[in-house]
């Protein structure tokens, strides 16, 4: 049903400038803004930030070598431009001097010939904006958690960085080991044993930072609860400026996409 809404208001919503302004949410460049630039790369989160962009949105896993690296799949492959439908091994099979040994498929605007970075490159050469960082289900996923910690620990970029743990009780380690000060930013959708609406409540009872809500989940109501519990609500992953004109209607506080060029002009217009 609330899908049913959020679709029957797009041809009735056609935002002027002045409300846009009012109900402007923030553009987060998910994986620096893969339609535009090659995906998951220091160049695409620089260009992103010199956008306009509040933040990055990137993933993270661990390689055979224990290598914490920014990389979206479970396979190795598709970044690297092998045919569609086919893919490679697992990133946990495989050394980061596997992985790099092969440039990335350029993507829009760039001009090619990157390489897959390691999460401490990112945090090193990625300045201002935040990094909304999603720790990816892997084989050896402890060693994963304990290894984020780790290079967490004592960086400048700490206060930046809006962690994304795949559950709860992941959310409460890295709590645990940083702080009440840590962002923490979680999907309602990951515990499957709760109706949808039931997880959302557990989550914001939980205090994170944000909410991770696909736009297709997205309504007033979960925008209400998690406002009235102190939480922001990031929406994913938008790139049709009429949805992103509902999700900001619906009082989202960010909009991940893939197309932060055109959600940032779309959202900066007088």
């Amino acid at each position: 049903m609330k899908r049913q809404l959020f679709l029957l208001i797009l041809p009735l919503i056609s935002l002027s400038s002045t409300l846009l302004a009012q109900t402007k949410p923030a553009v987060v460049a998910h994986r620096g803004g893969a339609k535009e630039f090659t995906e998951n790369t220091v160049a695409a989160f620089q260009r992103a930030a010199k956008l306009g962009a509040i933040a990055i949105e990137t993933d993270i896993r661990l390689t055979k070598d224990g290598v914490v690296v920014i990389y979206h799949d479970d396979h190795v492959g598709r970044v690297e431009g092998m045919p569609f439908g086919t893919k490679g091994p697992l990133v946990a099979d495989v050394t980061y001097a596997e992985m790099t040994a092969k440039s990335l498929k350029a993507v829009g605007e760039d001009a090619g010939g990157r390489k897959i970075p390691t999460f401490q490159e990112v945090l090193d050469n990625v300045p201002t904006v935040l990094l909304n960082v999603e720790l990816k289900r892997c084989p050896r996923f402890d060693e994963l958690v304990d290894k984020t910690i780790a290079i967490l620990k004592n960086h400048p970029a700490m206060e930046r960085v809006v962690l994304e743990p795949p559950d709860i009780p992941t959310a409460q380690k890295f709590r645990t080991a940083f702080g009440p000060k840590l962002k923490l930013h979680i999907n309602p959708g990951y515990d499957s044993s709760l109706p949808y609406e039931e997880s959302v409540k557990k989550v914001i009872a939980f205090k994170p930072h944000s909410l991770s809500i696909s736009y297709k989940k997205l309504s007033w109501e979960i925008v209400d609860l998690a406002h009235k519990g102190g939480v922001e609500v990031w929406v994913w992953t938008v790139d049709d400026p009429r949805l992103a004109q509902v999700a900001a209607w619906l009082g989202a506080d960010a909009v991940k996409t893939d197309k932060p060029t055109t959600l940032l002009e779309l959202f900066n217009k007088k």
